[in-house]
């Protein structure tokens, strides 16, 4: 989520890397409900219990995307509002998370939807990275009660394999792709967040991990989810499916093969959440 003009306080985002524009593609955002993995389902549980007060009326998320972290919160709140400012996210939350506690709104993280100190959760998930981060806390401080928790999410989707040569191509294929993102948020991002300062003084650091079994070929689909790709994919004007096998291409260029495709590797997301208390 970023504003809808394409800035990030003083720097100004050019159209091809505005998240405004960079998820807009229904397809897109279907694929990317499906295929790109969530935070730890025990973030959710965490954040009540730091919360300390029950369970909360009031949860936003922001920058929500198509629901992938919203629906983990589903049951540790009474109301739960997903807010982003792509409309075709929105719309595919909407049609694949029904839920009578969870509504999805188009919006801004400069302005949520909620009433001055009634929100007891604020979270951000893969998506801090895209905004106006003082402007966000403000708001933030604003919408959130008293002892209210903030918390920011990054996730850490990485690969373990045997075979050093995997290992190479994947970091050569991040350097690669890297390159289609605006470069203050993937410094942010890539740096797992440890230039973001917290705006309250009681700060919590919450650090979970999952792992799974996948094939090469399946994280390829994993890295289609990304802004990276939907960069790469509007500057070479190609469809999903074109664009998809533009990176099967440059990482065969990279020296993968047919069999590297298929070797099961170890995928590892590290989910961690940084919370404060207003």
């Amino acid at each position: 989520m970023a504003q809808s003009s394409g800035c990030r306080g003083d720097e100004v985002v050019p159209d091809r890397y505005n998240p405004v524009l960079m998820f807009e593609n229904d397809a897109h955002s279907v694929r990317y409900s499906t295929i790109r993995p969530s935070l730890a389902q025990k973030s959710a549980e965490a954040l009540v219990r730091l919360l300390g007060s029950g369970k909360p009326t009031l949860w936003i998320d922001v920058g929500c995307g198509p629901g992938t972290s919203t629906k983990k919160f589903i049951g540790h709140a009474d109301k739960i509002i997903g807010v982003d400012v792509s409309e075709s996210q929105i719309k595919v939350a909407k049609e694949t998370i029904i839920h009578p506690s969870v509504s999805f709104v188009r919006g801004s993280c400069e302005k949520l939807p909620a009433e001055d100190g009634t929100v007891d959760i604020i979270t951000a998930v893969q998506a801090a990275h895209h905004f106006d981060l003082p402007v966000f806390y403000k708001e933030s401080e604003r919408a959130l009660k008293p002892g209210g928790i903030l918390a920011i999410g990054h996730m850490h989707h990485f690969a373990d394999s045997t075979s050093p040569k995997i290992l190479d191509i994947i970091q050569k294929f991040r350097i690669y792709i890297s390159n289609y993102d605006n470069a203050k948020a993937y410094k942010t991002y890539s740096n797992r967040y440890k230039n973001i300062i917290l705006p309250f003084e009681e700060q919590h650091r919450l650090v979970f991990r999952e792992t799974y079994k996948k094939r090469f070929d399946d994280i390829i689909d994993v890295y289609t989810t990304l802004s990276h790709f939907e960069n790469v994919r509007k500057e070479e004007g190609l469809t999903l499916e074109e664009g998809r096998a533009f990176l099967v291409k440059k990482l065969e260029s990279f020296g993968i093969t047919e069999s590297d495709k298929n070797e099961i590797i170890s995928y590892n997301d590290d989910t961690l959440i940084m919370a404060c208390r207003k």
